[in-house]
C-alpha cells in the first residue's frame, strides 16, 4: 500500500506551488501535519484546484461554525465529528454531488 501514498517529499513539477498556495488556507496549527498534507494533496490530484479550495472553505468554515477545536486532519477524515455539529445553513459538498 505504501506506493499509493502521495509523498509530499517528492511533490515537484506545477501541483507544487498550486499546493503550497492551497497549504496557506489551513490553520497555522497543522500546516505541518502530513496526514492532511497527504490528503490535500490527493484532492489536488484527482478534484483539481478549484475543487480542492471550494472543499476547504467549506470544511474550516464548518469548523468554525462548529466551534471545533481538535485537529484538522481529524475533522476532515471523521464524518461523525462533522455530524456530531449542529450546521444550520449548510451546503452541500459538491465533491459528494
Amino acid at each position: 500500500m505504501p506506493e499509493k501514498v502521495i509523498a509530499i517529499e517528492k511533490f515537484e513539477g506545477p501541483y507544487q506551488t498550486i499546493f503550497l498556495k492551497i497549504m496557506q488556507m489551513v490553520p497555522d496549527r497543522d500546516k505541518n501535519d502530513k496526514k492532511l498534507q497527504r490528503l490535500i494533496a490527493f484532492r489536488l490530484r484527482t478534484d483539481g484546484e478549484a475543487a480542492t479550495r471550494e472543499y476547504l472553505i467549506n470544511k474550516i468554515r464548518d469548523i468554525i461554525q462548529c466551534g471545533y477545536t481538535g485537529n484538522f486532519y481529524d475533522f476532515l477524515k471523521d464524518d461523525l465529528k462533522e455530524n456530531e455539529c449542529d450546521l444550520e445553513g449548510e451546503t452541500p459538498d459538491p465533491l459528494k454531488a
